[in-house]
């Protein structure tokens, strides 16, 4: 019974946090379409980490559950960042590509020192001899590193192919 309290606790959390994700980005950037540009990094880290888990035999407990929590945290603060210096960048007059190598250059440097700092610090983690802490640190690593690849890889990738409207700068009328 714990463990389908955990498994449907977890899915119930997971999907209130991406609901609030998509509506917090969504007013921010005054776009719906930009709540669901900015999941998208998100979903594929749930994906990478709890299938990472199934094919490494880690079961979904307790410990392991709050890692959804983090990683939507720190996952949609590097998406953010990414996503905003680039609608500077296009306001600023750059193309898309330029715009995209500036923000990877300036916003990405910070994204990737932040990233880097929280995975060392729970790399820490792996030198324990308590297994459930082992796997804990572990699966943080994992999240953020997919959080990381997400925001820095799939999101610029996504912006230059579709172009969406709220990142495009506004014409004058």
């Amino acid at each position: 019974e714990l463990v389908d309290a955990v498994v449907q606790g977890q899915i119930v959390s997971l999907a209130l946090a991406l609901f609030f994700v998509v509506l917090l980005v969504s007013f921010t950037f005054r776009s719906l379409a930009a709540g669901f540009y900015a999941v998208l990094p998100l979903i594929l880290a749930i994906a990478l980490l709890f299938g990472g888990m199934g094919w490494a035999g880690i079961e979904l407990n307790v410990i392991t559950a709050m890692l959804s929590s983090i990683m939507v945290g720190v996952g949609i603060d590097y998406t953010i960042h990414f996503l905003w210096r680039y609608r500077s960048e296009r306001a600023n007059g750059l193309n898309p590509n330029d715009a995209v190598v500036r923000t990877l250059m300036t916003a990405g440097r910070g994204i990737v020192f932040n990233a880097l700092s929280v995975v060392v610090g729970f790399a820490v983690l792996l030198l324990s001899n308590f297994l459930p802490v082992m796997f804990f640190g572990f699966l943080v690593v994992v999240s953020i590193s997919a959080c990381l690849i997400g925001a820095l890889v799939l999101l610029p990738a996504l912006v230059l192919v579709a172009r969406p409207a709220f990142l495009e700068p506004k014409l004058a009328t």
